[in-house]
C-alpha cells in the first residue's frame, strides 16, 4: 500500500496557536522522526531541505512529522509571535503526538532553534536518537557571556528582526535561532526578543547533557566539531565558504546533500539514497530502521492514524504544555475567520494546502484569491507574504487559498520536474476542488514574482479565473553568465539551482511564451504592484506592463515601498491594495453582502523611499 501524506492541526487548550502538522506516513509499526526547524523557517521552507529529507526517510521505512512553530507560517492563527515556552511546549506536544500515533521509537532532527529543542528532548530521554544540524554553539554561547545584554533582550518584547541588529548579542542569537545568517527576507515579521534570550540560556545545559545520548552532530563550524568529539558524539563535518548569494550551506546543493545523506544513514542504519535520487519516486517497501520509532478526523481519514487522547504523556520532569493532543482539520483564525487544511490530487500526486475563509458559514463567496509564489515557490513564501495575504483576506471577507504545487514545499512530487505547465495543471486541480466544495465560482490568482507567469496562464486557460494580480512580476528569464552545468538527476537533465535541481524541461516550457500577451488576449482585469525601487531601472517587460496600465482602463498600477519583494510596510500596503481592488473590481453578486474592505490606497505612493527598507529580497 502506498504511504499517505496528511495534514492537520494539533490543538491547544488555551490561547496558544494551534500547530500545523504534516505527516509522511510509511506504516503504523515504523519508527517516527520529527523535524524541528529554525525560527520563522516554515516546514515548506524555500529550499525544501526538510521536505526532501522527509520523503527520503519515508521511502526508507520511517514515518516523518513536520510542523511549524507556533506564531509562524501555517501555525500562525493569532498573530502573536512565538515565545520560548510556546515553542518548547509545541515541540514536546508534537513528539508526544508522534509517540501516540505510531508504534515505533521517535527520533528528532534539529536545525536553528530546533537544535536547542532537540537537545533538550535528547538530554531528557524523550527521544531515542537525534541529529543536530550545524548547532552553532559559538552563537548560542554569546548570550550567557554577555549577561547584561541578555537581560536587556528579555525586556524588549516584540521586535522586528531589523531592530535586533543594533545589539551584537541579539544579532548573533537571531542567526543561531534562524539557523543561517539573518537576511531581510527571513525570518518573517516580528519575533519575541525574549525567546532568543530564553533559548540561549537553555542551550548550554541542553547541549552539555548530550554525552551518552545517540546523537549525530553535523558540523560546519570548527567549534561545533571539536565540542562534539570532546563530548563523545559522532560527527559529520561539512565545508562551506559563505558568499553574498550563498551565506549558508543551506543554499548550496553539495552540503545540503551531505546533511541529508548523513541524517538518512544515521537514523536508518542503511546506505543513503544516492545523490540526485528521485525525490518524487513512489515509496517502496523498506526494511525497518534499527533506530530506537486509529484514525485522525478530516482530510486524511483514508489513512489510518490512531487519534491521540485528551491527556499528554509524561515529558520527563517537564510540565505538560497547553496542547490537548487532539487533532483538527479547521481552527479559528483572526476575527471570525476559519483556517482549514486541504488536500487534493493532481495527476496522481497529493498536494497540501491551507484555505482561509471569512467564517464557517456555507459558501460560495463572491470570489476567492489563490496565492501563487515564484520560484522555487511555496505556500508561505519569504517573509510569509502568502500567510499575511490569507489572514488579511479572510478578515475582510475574501477567502484565500494557498497550496504547494507538485514537488514544492510539503506536497508530493519532485521539484526537478517542475514546469509552468505542470503548475498550471495543479492550479486547475485546485480551482476545480474549491468549486466542488462550494468555496467560490470565480477566482483571482495573485502571482508573486515569477508566479505572475502562472497568473497570466491561468487567466488565459482557466475560465473560472476572472482576474489577475501581479506582485513584482518577473515574466522573463533575463540574465548573464555562463551556461549552467547539466547533470542527470531524477531521470532528467538538470542544473543545480539554489540548493535544488531545476530540470531543462522548465526552460523549454518557459521559453518564448508571451505572458503579457496571454493577459491581453483574455481581457481579464489586471492589478500590477511594483516596489518603488523596481521602477528606477525597469526592464523591457516592466516597461511593457507600465504602458499597458496607462492605456487600458481594466489594468491598474499600484506602487508600494521597497524593491523586488517590497519592504515590510510595502508588503502590508500591497496586501491591503490587493484585497481592496479584488472586492471593488470583482465584488459581490447574487445578493451577497459586500465585503468589508479597508480604504482604497492611492494609486501611487508619494512618500519618500526608505534607503534601507526592511525585509527586501
Amino acid at each position: 500500500m502506498r504511504p499517505r501524506l496528511s495534514q492537520y492541526f494539533l490543538t491547544a487548550r488555551g490561547p496558544a496557536d494551534p500547530v500545523c502538522v504534516v505527516r509522511h506516513q510509511h506504516d503504523g509499526a515504523a519508527p517516527t522522526v520529527v523535524l524541528l526547524t529554525g525560527l520563522a523557517i516554515g516546514m515548506s521552507e524555500p529550499r525544501y531541505l526538510w521536505s526532501i529529507l522527509a520523503r527520503r526517510l519515508r521511502r526508507r521505512g520511517v514515518n516523518v512529522l513536520q510542523y511549524d512553530h507556533p506564531g509562524h507560517a501555517d501555525s500562525a492563527a493569532t498573530g502573536r509571535p512565538a515565545t520560548w515556552s510556546g515553542a518548547r511546549a509545541a515541540a514536546r506536544a508534537v513528539v508526544a503526538h508522534a509517540r501516540q500515533t505510531g508504534a515505533g521509537p521517535v527520533s528528532v532532527i534539529g536545525y536553528g532553534l530546533g537544535n536547542v529543542l532537540a537537545a533538550e528532548m535528547l538530554t531528557a530521554g524523550e527521544s531515542a536518537a537525534g541529529v543536530l544540524v550545524c548547532p552553532d554553539l559559538a552563537l548560542w554561547r554569546s548570550g550567557p557571556r554577555a549577561p547584561r545584554e541578555l537581560a536587556a533582550l528579555r525586556t524588549r518584547g516584540r521586535a522586528a528582526p531589523d531592530e535586533l541588529q543594533d545589539s551584537t548579542v541579539a544579532a548573533a542569537l537571531l542567526d543561531a535561532a534562524v539557523g543561517e545568517p539573518y537576511q531581510p527576507p527571513q525570518p518573517a515579521g516580528p519575533v519575541d526578543a525574549g525567546l532568543l534570550a530564553d533559548a540561549s540560556a537553555a542551550a548550554g545545559p541542553a547541549f552539555a547533557g548530550l554525552r551518552g545520548t545517540r546523537t549525530l552532530v553535523v558540523a560546519a563550524a570548527e567549534e561545533d566539531g571539536s565540542w562534539a568529539r570532546d563530548t563523545g558524539l559522532p560527527v559529520r563535518e561539512i565545508s562551506h565558504r559563505p558568499t553574498k548569494w550563498a551565506p549558508s550551506w543551506h543554499w548550496e546543493h553539495e552540503p545540503r546533500e551531505t546533511v541529508m545523506t548523513a541524517a538518512e544513514h544515521f537514523l536508518t542504519g542503511r546506505a543513503p539514497t544516492p545523490t540526485g535520487g528521485a525525490d518524487g519516486a513512489r515509496d517502496a517497501p523498506a526494511d525497518p530502521p534499527p533506530v530506537g520509532a486509529g484514525r485522525t478526523p478530516g482530510v486524511h481519514t483514508d489513512h489510518p492514524v490512531p487519534a491521540a487522547e485528551d491527556h499528554p504523556p509524561p515529558f520527563g520532569t517537564s510540565a505538560p504544555g497547553p496542547y490537548t493532543g487532539r487533532t483538527a482539520d479547521s481552527v479559528p483564525g483572526p476575527g471570525t475567520s476559519v483556517i482549514s487544511s486541504a488536500r487534493l490530487t493532481s495527476e496522481g500526486d497529493e498536494l497540501l494546502g491551507i484555505l482561509h475563509t471569512p467564517d464557517a458559514g456555507p459558501g460560495p463567496w463572491p470570489v476567492c484569491l489563490v496565492y501563487e509564489p515564484g520560484n522555487p515557490g511555496q505556500r508561505v513564501d519569504i517573509h510569509e507574504c502568502g500567510t499575511l495575504l490569507a489572514h488579511a483576506g479572510a478578515e475582510h471577507g475574501v477567502p484565500v487559498f494557498r497550496y504547494d504545487s507538485r514537488g514544492t514545499g510539503v506536497s508530493d512530487g519532485c521539484f526537478t520536474h517542475t514546469t509552468w505547465s505542470r503548475r498550471l495543471t495543479d492550479l486547475g486541480a485546485a480551482v476545480d476542488r474549491l468549486r466542488a466544495q462550494g468555496v467560490a465560482e470565480r477566482f483571482v490568482v495573485v502571482g508573486n514574482s515569477a508566479g505572475a507567469r502562472l497568473a497570466a496562464m491561468a487567466a488565459h486557460h482557466l475560465p473560472a479565473v476572472t482576474g489577475a494580480v501581479l506582485w513584482g512580476p518577473i515574466l522573463s528569464e533575463e540574465g548573464d553568465g555562463p551556461a549552467p552545468r547539466l547533470q542527470r538527476v531524477d531521470g532528467t537533465l538538470a542544473a543545480a539551482w539554489c540548493g535544488l535541481w531545476l530540470g531543462v524541461a522548465y526552460t523549454r516550457d518557459d521559453r518564448g511564451r508571451d505572458y503579457p500577451g496571454l493577459l491581453r488576449e483574455n481581457g481579464v482585469p489586471v492589478f500590477v504592484v511594483y516596489g518603488t525601487e523596481e521602477l528606477e531601472h525597469p526592464d523591457t517587460t516592466t516597461r511593457l506592463l507600465l504602458d499597458e496600465t496607462d492605456r487600458r482602463p481594466d489594468w491598474t498600477l499600484h506602487v508600494v515601498d521597497g524593491s523586488h519583494g517590497f519592504s515590510a510596510n510595502g508588503l502590508a500596503a500591497a496586501v491591503r491594495a490587493t484585497i481592496t481592488w479584488t472586492t471593488a473590481t470583482l465584488g459581490p453578486t447574487d445578493g451577497r453582502q459586500p465585503c468589508i474592505t479597508p480604504p482604497m490606497p492611492a494609486p501611487l505612493m508619494a512618500s519618500p523611499v526608505s534607503e534601507d527598507p526592511a525585509h527586501d529580497r
